[in-house]
């Protein structure tokens, strides 16, 4: 059986069928979805962009203030815990961005956007628990850098990604100085080629690219006067840092009497230029979307469309979408915990509200009231960096310590110390279960695109516990043979419209729907 390309267009390029939603039934109207999402203004991070920017202060000042609390030795502490204040706005603006971030995928009509979002967020991959910075800077980089760069040319993304504070962490540069620059000699600091190394092998030419060892230590001292202002967070370029001379890479030659910025641009432009870049993005492309072995003539369409238009992202798009190959062979992709929670998300048309951060049951009296100074403040409770954060309004405090001052923090602990909010089960919690936390990736190469991966006994079972509990909240009265056909379309089996027609009760034939192979596949 041929599936409708609405029906296609929705599972294996978009995120699922919504109640009242139209399926994209051209490809034109897929590209439209791209067009209107790199419009649109990004509802992460949750205090917007130039919030978050606001907000630095605040988080450093917090961060100043713990460290001299530990060394004066008056960190407070509710029962045998530490208290500390930085980690709870650190954690709390995480969790709220992780929130609105599978919130907006849920209730967004581009579908096809939000699945290249969450592509070049896997290609250009970061992950929160490298460092405390970048659990406030994640949703900052995909909100400034990458998303408004879909629709333009890979040489943009490629520059806006690399350039952006949240790689430049992840991947250690400001740890990166030439060995002969000034700041080299007096400190005696050396070369980090980790930016390099993933620029080369992963952003950009692939591991079969042609490049050598070499390449990647003449592209790291490049790099060297790459940092981010640690307050700021803006990219800066220190010229004291920078190794000088000249230097080849792939056989151009980059630096001179005097560095600067524009010799970083030049290679990145160079190495977005290259043939194995385009090969390699395009691959990755057809991997994520079609087939784990993907068709070459495919492949070979979307380079030449990069070549004809100097890497403009919305032609490689067409020309994979155009091709006739992309859309056969139903079933050779699997959905990912992301697309798949997002996916039932939408098919039971669960509402925003349901998706917010749930409060904390509050614990006993008295160790509430261990939790409380004697100004009668609420504790700030200490979280570690892999722990979900907390989410409620803002509060005043006074930061404490020699530079005291009153800063804004992010939430207001429970009455015994603990944050307020948690992980809400059915979005930000059910993806730590299915192990794939949200910007957490397991490392800079991203998540394993491989069905075999994601389609396993542990991982279905999850998945089944997980629609339970969404269909025991969100079934309502719906006829479970009337959802198998407005979910799954035509691409619905013979086999499995008859499970779930004759399922035990209704709850059994929705939950069979969501667990159907077609659901978890594409």
């Amino acid at each position: 059986m041929t599936n409708s390309i609405g029906t296609i267009a929705a599972h294996r390029f978009g995120t699922g069928p919504r109640p009242g939603e139209l399926p994209a039934g051209t490809v034109d109207a897929l590209l439209a979805q791209v067009t209107r999402g790199v419009a649109e203004t990004c509802p992460f991070p949750y205090d917007g962009i130039s919030g978050r920017r606001a907000s630095f202060p605040a988080f450093r000042s917090l961060y100043q203030s713990y460290r001299e609390q530990r060394e004066n030795g008056t960190v407070r502490k509710v029962g045998d815990r530490l208290v500390n204040p930085f980690q709870i706005a650190l954690n709390t603006a995480l969790l709220r961005d992780q929130h609105l971030k599978i919130s907006h995928a849920v209730q967004s009509p581009n579908g096809f956007f939000e699945r290249l979002a969450a592509f070049w967020c896997d290609h250009f991959a970061v992950n929160v628990g490298k460092s405390s910075s970048i659990r406030i800077l994640v949703g900052l980089y995909e909100a400034e850098a990458l998303r408004p760069n879909l629709a333009g040319r890979f040489a943009s993304l490629l520059q806006a990604a690399i350039l952006h504070s949240a790689m430049l962490a992840y991947l250690d540069q400001p740890k990166s100085v030439g060995p002969n620059s000034p700041v080299g000699r007096k400190r005696g600091r050396g070369l980090n080629e980790n930016l390099a190394r993933e620029l080369i092998e992963l952003h950009t030419l692939g591991a079969d690219g042609g490049y050598t060892q070499d390449d990647v230590r003449a592209a790291a001292y490049v790099l060297t006067g790459l940092d981010h202002d640690g307050g700021a967070f803006e990219t800066v370029y220190r010229v004291a840092w920078a190794e000088p001379g000249i230097h080849r890479v792939l056989g151009r030659d980059y630096g001179g009497p005097k560095r600067s910025l524009a010799d970083v641009e030049a290679l990145l432009a160079d190495l977005a230029a290259q043939e194995a870049t385009r090969r390699h993005i395009c691959r990755k492309l057809v991997v994520h979307f079609i087939a784990d072995e993907p068709p070459p003539e495919i492949v070979d369409a979307m380079v030449a469309a990069w070549s004809r238009t100097d890497g403009e992202l919305i032609e490689v798009y067409r020309a994979m979408l155009e091709h006739p190959r992309s859309w056969e062979q139903d079933g050779q992709k699997a959905r990912q915990p992301f697309d798949f929670v997002v996916a039932g998300l939408r098919a039971l048309d669960v509402p925003a509200e349901a998706l917010a951060p749930p409060a904390v049951t509050p614990r006993r009296p008295e160790r509430a009231a261990m939790a409380m100074p004697q100004d009668g403040t609420p504790e700030m409770s200490m979280m570690a960096a892999d722990e979900a954060g907390t989410e409620d309004a803002a509060v005043e405090m006074s930061a404490g310590g020699a530079n005291a001052a009153t800063v804004t923090v992010l939430a207001a602990p429970t009455a015994d110390g603990r944050v307020p909010i948690r992980a809400n089960p059915l979005s930000v919690g059910a993806l730590q279960r299915l192990g794939q936390p949200l910007w957490r990736p397991p490392s800079p190469a991203g998540w394993d695109e491989e069905l075999s991966v994601w389609i396993t006994a542990a991982q279905l079972t999850q998945r089944i516990d997980w629609a339970r509990d969404l269909v025991a909240r969100f079934g309502d009265d719906r006829d479970p043979r009337r959802f198998v056909k407005a979910v799954l379309g035509d691409a619905a089996r013979d086999d499995t419209i008859q499970v779930v027609s004759q399922a035990s009760s209704r709850e059994a034939g929705l939950v069979l729907t969501l667990a159907s192979p077609e659901f978890n596949r594409r």
